[in-house]
């Protein structure tokens, strides 16, 4: 015969007047940071004096929205479970999470316990690569078209890093920052490219924040060089002494110049530069006639006086880039200001001239 004690107790007479006790339960997690998308395992202690464990029914129960009442009622969300002293459960949302668990005898004797807690958002981690050039310990050339990437930034968090959102900042040698149009492009947020446009060091910062505001940087720094001066590699004749000129046109080409901003062929900014005198000394005067060209034709006409005194004349010419840069204004202190083997900022031909 079962008869309840008075005052609904959910301790009862069983088993010919013997008393039943009500079973106990103890939520017993660590307090822990709970984050988004995670399996969490939470357990309990949970003990029936009478007739133990394997007897009890229990039921977990989350209240998502942090509500105890709810859970402890045991109308929230049922909790998955691996055993009974377990529950496994993801929390899909941000916020307070009430976690409770009732425990019920054979006899309908029933403990409960609960415990909130907090279901924190990670923060993204933010990456940054050099992917164009190839990232180098020396200074890279002034104009060099720079290119970064912050696709390997990542979120643990489910679905946020399809979320993410990129701001670049470039500061740039002078502390002026590019406009935020100018790095990235809306097709593709997670990448920036621009073009180095002065020496010094640039400083190209990134900031990925998921959709709750959690945000992380990364940043790189990059060394342009001082502007290179120009450098004629080949020319049209390659013999710089002892040209021999008679009654004849003989024409002289630059025929390739290597530069960081100008280089010929490939661009039409540099100035090539003409002068000529008469003999080995004295100061060279310039074709003021000769249109910017690489090419000059030299005619009879043009070294009567040669032909004439001295029968020597020498022929000379510059090219200086747009940035105005050649070897009479490098500063040989300067990252990249130096004479390369094999190459010249001017040439001069010697010329000797025949009747």
């Amino acid at each position: 015969m079962l008869t309840l004690l008075a005052g609904g107790s959910t301790n009862c007479l069983v088993d010919h007047g013997s008393i039943n006790m009500p079973p106990t339960a103890q939520i017993t997690t660590p307090v822990q940071a709970l984050h988004r998308g995670d399996k969490m395992t939470f357990t309990a202690t949970i003990h029936d004096p009478d007739q133990g464990n394997d007897s009890l029914r229990v039921d977990w129960y989350v209240g998502t929205d942090g509500d105890c009442d709810k859970a402890m009622a045991g109308t929230a969300a049922s909790c998955g479970t691996q055993r009974n002293d377990q529950c496994l459960y993801a929390p899909n949302t941000l916020g307070s999470i009430c976690v409770a668990v009732r425990v019920t005898d054979r006899y309908g004797a029933s403990a409960a316990a609960s415990r909130v807690f907090t279901v924190e958002d990670r923060a993204p981690t933010a990456a940054i690569v050099q992917t164009s050039p190839a990232p180098t310990a020396a200074p890279l050339p002034l104009l060099s078209n720079l290119a970064f990437s912050a696709a390997g930034s990542d979120d643990l968090d489910p679905d946020d890093k399809k979320s993410l959102t990129y701001i670049w900042t470039v500061t740039q040698p002078d502390k002026t920052t590019l406009s935020l149009g100018t790095c990235a492009s809306p097709d593709t947020p997670d990448m920036c490219s621009f073009t180095a446009s002065m020496p010094g060091t640039y400083h190209v910062q990134v900031t990925v924040t998921d959709p709750s505001q959690a945000s992380s940087s990364a940043s790189i720094d990059v060394l342009i060089a001082q502007d290179q001066p120009p450098c004629i590699t080949g020319t049209t004749p390659r013999a710089l002494q002892g040209i021999a000129f008679s009654y004849e046109t003989k024409s002289f080409v630059v025929d390739s110049v290597a530069d960081d901003v100008d280089p010929y062929p490939g661009s039409s900014s540099g100035t090539f530069t003409w002068r000529y005198r008469i003999g080995q000394t004295g100061e060279f005067e310039r074709w003021t006639t000769l249109a910017n060209s690489n090419r000059l034709a030299v005619g009879p006409a043009l070294l009567a006086q040669a032909i004439n005194d001295i029968g020597v004349i020498q022929i000379r010419v510059e090219y200086q880039d747009s940035k105005g840069h050649s070897l009479s204004s490098c500063d040989p202190n300067a990252d990249r200001c130096e004479l390369i083997p094999g190459c010249a900022q001017w040439i001069t031909w010697t010329v000797q001239v025949f009747q």
